[in-house]
Protein backbone atom coordinates (compact mmCIF):
# COMPACT_ATOMS: atom_id res chain seq x y z
CA UNK A 1 0.00 0.00 0.00
CA UNK A 2 1.25 3.87 -0.77
CA UNK A 3 2.32 5.29 1.71
CA UNK A 4 2.46 2.19 4.61
CA UNK A 5 5.85 0.75 5.33
CA UNK A 6 5.19 -3.38 4.18
CA UNK A 7 7.13 -5.72 5.78
CA UNK A 8 9.05 -6.82 3.35
CA UNK A 9 10.71 -3.49 3.86
CA UNK A 10 11.55 -4.04 7.37
CA UNK A 11 15.13 -5.24 7.87
CA UNK A 12 16.09 -7.40 11.11
CA UNK A 13 18.49 -4.19 11.71
CA UNK A 14 15.59 -2.12 12.32
CA UNK A 15 13.21 -4.34 13.80
CA UNK A 16 15.49 -4.60 16.92
CA UNK A 17 16.39 -0.79 17.00
CA UNK A 18 12.93 0.21 16.89
CA UNK A 19 11.82 3.03 19.06
CA UNK A 20 9.16 2.76 21.67
CA UNK A 21 5.29 2.75 20.92
CA UNK A 22 4.90 6.42 19.30
CA UNK A 23 8.02 7.23 17.10
CA UNK A 24 7.27 7.38 13.27
CA UNK A 25 8.62 4.24 12.13
CA UNK A 26 6.26 2.57 14.62
CA UNK A 27 3.15 4.13 13.40
CA UNK A 28 3.94 3.37 9.39
CA UNK A 29 3.33 -0.20 10.21
CA UNK A 30 0.86 -2.56 9.17
CA UNK A 31 -0.99 -4.36 12.31
CA UNK A 32 0.36 -7.63 11.82
CA UNK A 33 3.35 -6.58 12.49
CA UNK A 34 2.59 -4.22 14.97
CA UNK A 35 1.57 -7.16 16.56
CA UNK A 36 4.67 -8.23 16.10
CA UNK A 37 6.54 -5.04 17.47
CA UNK A 38 4.27 -5.88 20.88
CA UNK A 39 4.73 -9.45 21.57
CA UNK A 40 8.57 -10.27 20.56
CA UNK A 41 10.05 -8.94 23.26
CA UNK A 42 8.19 -11.06 25.00
CA UNK A 43 9.32 -13.37 23.37
CA UNK A 44 12.47 -12.98 23.46
CA UNK A 45 12.87 -12.76 26.74
CA UNK A 46 10.86 -15.89 27.23
CA UNK A 47 13.37 -17.43 24.95
CA UNK A 48 16.10 -15.92 27.25
CA UNK A 49 15.04 -17.64 30.02
CA UNK A 50 14.83 -20.60 28.52
CA UNK A 51 18.31 -20.50 27.36
CA UNK A 52 19.48 -19.56 31.39
CA UNK A 53 17.91 -22.25 32.34
CA UNK A 54 19.20 -24.91 29.88
CA UNK A 55 22.91 -23.57 30.68
CA UNK A 56 21.99 -24.19 34.39
CA UNK A 57 20.97 -27.87 34.12
CA UNK A 58 24.19 -28.53 32.96
CA UNK A 59 26.08 -26.92 35.95
CA UNK A 60 26.18 -27.62 39.62
CA UNK A 61 23.51 -25.93 41.21
CA UNK A 62 25.21 -26.86 44.36
CA UNK A 63 25.28 -23.39 46.92
CA UNK A 64 27.01 -22.65 50.92
CA UNK A 65 23.67 -20.39 50.53
CA UNK A 66 21.54 -23.27 50.98
CA UNK A 67 22.90 -25.24 53.84
CA UNK A 68 22.11 -23.98 57.57
CA UNK A 69 23.53 -26.33 60.53
CA UNK A 70 21.04 -25.79 63.58
CA UNK A 71 22.21 -29.19 65.37
CA UNK A 72 24.24 -31.65 63.97
CA UNK A 73 22.82 -35.03 62.52
CA UNK A 74 25.60 -36.76 64.20
CA UNK A 75 27.68 -35.64 67.26
CA UNK A 76 31.40 -36.77 67.77
CA UNK A 77 31.50 -39.13 70.62
CA UNK A 78 34.49 -39.40 73.50
CA UNK A 79 35.08 -43.21 71.56
CA UNK A 80 36.12 -41.30 68.02
CA UNK A 81 38.13 -38.49 69.65
CA UNK A 82 40.13 -41.46 71.58
CA UNK A 83 40.45 -43.48 68.54
CA UNK A 84 41.58 -41.11 66.19
CA UNK A 85 44.01 -39.62 68.64
CA UNK A 86 45.41 -42.63 68.64
CA UNK A 87 45.88 -43.27 65.65
CA UNK A 88 48.96 -40.08 65.37
CA UNK A 89 51.92 -41.29 64.20
CA UNK A 90 50.40 -44.84 62.67
CA UNK A 91 52.12 -46.12 59.57
CA UNK A 92 49.74 -45.90 56.90
CA UNK A 93 49.47 -48.25 53.97
CA UNK A 94 50.15 -47.07 50.63
CA UNK A 95 47.57 -47.87 48.01
CA UNK A 96 47.93 -47.26 44.91
CA UNK A 97 44.77 -46.54 43.07
CA UNK A 98 42.86 -44.32 40.08
CA UNK A 99 40.59 -41.53 40.69
CA UNK A 100 37.45 -41.05 38.57
CA UNK A 101 39.50 -39.44 35.57
CA UNK A 102 41.63 -42.29 35.20
CA UNK A 103 44.61 -40.63 36.92
CA UNK A 104 46.82 -42.72 39.12
CA UNK A 105 46.44 -41.95 42.70
CA UNK A 106 49.00 -43.20 45.53
CA UNK A 107 47.45 -42.72 49.18
CA UNK A 108 49.86 -43.06 52.03
CA UNK A 109 53.52 -42.68 49.84
CA UNK A 110 56.08 -43.10 51.78
CA UNK A 111 58.06 -40.87 49.91
CA UNK A 112 55.22 -38.20 48.40
CA UNK A 113 56.50 -33.98 47.53
CA UNK A 114 53.65 -33.00 49.67
CA UNK A 115 51.31 -33.95 52.69
CA UNK A 116 48.11 -35.28 51.94
CA UNK A 117 44.94 -34.78 52.84
CA UNK A 118 42.15 -37.36 52.42
CA UNK A 119 38.55 -37.28 53.91
CA UNK A 120 35.86 -39.66 53.36
CA UNK A 121 32.11 -39.36 51.85
CA UNK A 122 29.38 -41.79 52.18
CA UNK A 123 27.28 -42.31 49.17
CA UNK A 124 23.80 -40.34 49.42
CA UNK A 125 24.82 -39.14 53.04
CA UNK A 126 23.65 -35.33 53.31
CA UNK A 127 26.45 -34.35 56.11
CA UNK A 128 28.80 -35.04 53.21
CA UNK A 129 26.88 -32.77 50.94
CA UNK A 130 27.26 -30.39 53.77
CA UNK A 131 30.86 -30.07 54.71
CA UNK A 132 31.87 -30.70 50.90
CA UNK A 133 32.03 -26.80 50.39
CA UNK A 134 34.58 -26.73 53.31
CA UNK A 135 37.09 -28.82 52.12
CA UNK A 136 36.84 -27.18 48.88
CA UNK A 137 37.85 -23.72 51.02
CA UNK A 138 40.74 -25.66 52.57
CA UNK A 139 42.11 -26.88 49.63
CA UNK A 140 42.11 -23.43 48.03
CA UNK A 141 43.95 -21.97 51.36
CA UNK A 142 46.69 -24.64 51.09
CA UNK A 143 46.74 -25.40 47.02
CA UNK A 144 50.14 -26.51 46.07
CA UNK A 145 51.21 -27.03 49.39
CA UNK A 146 49.07 -30.12 50.62
CA UNK A 147 47.31 -32.84 48.32
CA UNK A 148 44.12 -33.55 48.68
CA UNK A 149 41.93 -36.82 47.25
CA UNK A 150 38.32 -37.60 48.74
CA UNK A 151 37.41 -41.36 49.29
CA UNK A 152 34.09 -42.08 48.79
CA UNK A 153 32.08 -45.36 48.88
CA UNK A 154 29.94 -44.76 45.89
CA UNK A 155 30.41 -46.91 42.48
CA UNK A 156 32.53 -45.42 40.28
CA UNK A 157 29.34 -44.11 37.79
CA UNK A 158 27.87 -42.40 41.06
CA UNK A 159 31.72 -41.21 42.18
CA UNK A 160 32.01 -39.37 39.03
CA UNK A 161 28.48 -37.80 39.21
CA UNK A 162 29.81 -36.54 42.48
CA UNK A 163 33.11 -34.84 41.71
CA UNK A 164 31.28 -33.42 38.45
CA UNK A 165 27.99 -32.39 39.98
CA UNK A 166 30.03 -30.76 43.08
CA UNK A 167 32.64 -29.33 41.00
CA UNK A 168 35.57 -31.01 43.42
CA UNK A 169 38.97 -29.81 42.15
CA UNK A 170 40.94 -32.47 43.42
CA UNK A 171 40.85 -36.10 43.12
CA UNK A 172 37.91 -38.38 43.94
CA UNK A 173 38.59 -42.09 44.51
CA UNK A 174 35.56 -44.89 44.44
CA UNK A 175 35.90 -47.45 46.83
CA UNK A 176 32.82 -49.22 46.49
CA UNK A 177 34.28 -52.39 48.76
CA UNK A 178 35.30 -49.93 51.31
CA UNK A 179 38.95 -51.44 51.15
CA UNK A 180 40.83 -47.91 51.55
CA UNK A 181 37.98 -46.77 53.98
CA UNK A 182 38.91 -49.83 56.54
CA UNK A 183 42.34 -49.81 55.89
CA UNK A 184 42.37 -45.84 57.06
CA UNK A 185 39.86 -46.53 59.98
CA UNK A 186 37.41 -44.22 58.49
CA UNK A 187 33.89 -44.65 60.44
CA UNK A 188 32.00 -42.43 59.17
CA UNK A 189 31.56 -39.52 56.33
CA UNK A 190 33.60 -36.49 57.29
CA UNK A 191 36.55 -38.40 58.55
CA UNK A 192 39.69 -37.37 57.19
CA UNK A 193 43.08 -37.81 57.90
CA UNK A 194 46.74 -35.66 57.11
CA UNK A 195 49.30 -37.92 56.30
CA UNK A 196 53.25 -36.81 56.25
CA UNK A 197 55.74 -36.88 53.36
CA UNK A 198 56.40 -40.47 54.61
CA UNK A 199 53.05 -41.45 54.89
CA UNK A 200 52.48 -41.50 58.91
CA UNK A 201 49.35 -39.58 60.53
CA UNK A 202 50.09 -36.26 61.51
CA UNK A 203 46.58 -36.00 62.68
CA UNK A 204 43.01 -37.36 62.14
CA UNK A 205 39.76 -35.89 62.52
CA UNK A 206 36.05 -37.75 62.90
CA UNK A 207 34.15 -35.02 61.63
CA UNK A 208 33.85 -31.29 61.60
CA UNK A 209 33.01 -28.19 63.42
CA UNK A 210 34.38 -24.60 63.99
CA UNK A 211 36.90 -25.31 66.17
CA UNK A 212 38.16 -28.82 64.38
CA UNK A 213 38.52 -26.73 61.18
CA UNK A 214 40.31 -24.35 62.61
CA UNK A 215 42.41 -26.71 64.11
CA UNK A 216 42.78 -28.80 60.45
CA UNK A 217 43.72 -25.24 59.05
CA UNK A 218 46.29 -24.58 62.33
CA UNK A 219 47.93 -28.51 61.73
CA UNK A 220 48.46 -27.87 57.96
CA UNK A 221 50.32 -25.09 58.10
CA UNK A 222 52.53 -26.18 60.11
CA UNK A 223 53.00 -29.63 58.07
CA UNK A 224 53.34 -27.67 54.92
CA UNK A 225 55.82 -25.18 56.68
CA UNK A 226 53.60 -21.72 55.56
CA UNK A 227 52.44 -18.99 57.83
CA UNK A 228 49.05 -19.96 59.28
CA UNK A 229 45.94 -17.58 57.76
CA UNK A 230 42.68 -17.43 58.88
CA UNK A 231 39.85 -19.62 57.65
CA UNK A 232 36.57 -18.56 57.04
CA UNK A 233 34.81 -21.78 59.11
CA UNK A 234 31.12 -20.38 57.65
CA UNK A 235 28.22 -22.66 58.51
CA UNK A 236 30.53 -25.12 60.18
CA UNK A 237 28.10 -26.16 63.44
CA UNK A 238 30.01 -25.30 66.90
CA UNK A 239 28.92 -28.97 68.72
CA UNK A 240 31.73 -31.30 67.25
CA UNK A 241 29.90 -32.99 64.24
CA UNK A 242 30.10 -36.30 62.38
CA UNK A 243 28.48 -37.25 59.43
CA UNK A 244 26.94 -40.74 58.61
CA UNK A 245 28.51 -44.67 59.46
CA UNK A 246 29.86 -46.33 56.27
CA UNK A 247 28.27 -49.30 58.43
CA UNK A 248 24.03 -47.71 57.85
CA UNK A 249 22.63 -49.85 56.16
CA UNK A 250 20.52 -46.60 54.34
CA UNK A 251 23.83 -46.43 52.61
CA UNK A 252 24.30 -49.24 51.09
Amino acid sequence: MRGQTTVSDISFQQLIAWKPVGSALQSKLPVEMRLIWITAPAGLAFACIGLCFMRLAGAPQYSTSDIKIDEPRHLITEQMLAETAALTQKQEPTIVTSDVTGQKITLGDRNAPRPQYVYFVVDGCPCSYDAEPLFHDLYKQFQGKIDFVSVTNANPTKAKAWFAELGVPYPVVSDDKEDIIHAYEAKAAIYSVLITKDGHVAKMWPGYSVDILKDINSTMARLAGVPEKPFDTKYAPVKKATGCAFSDPNFK
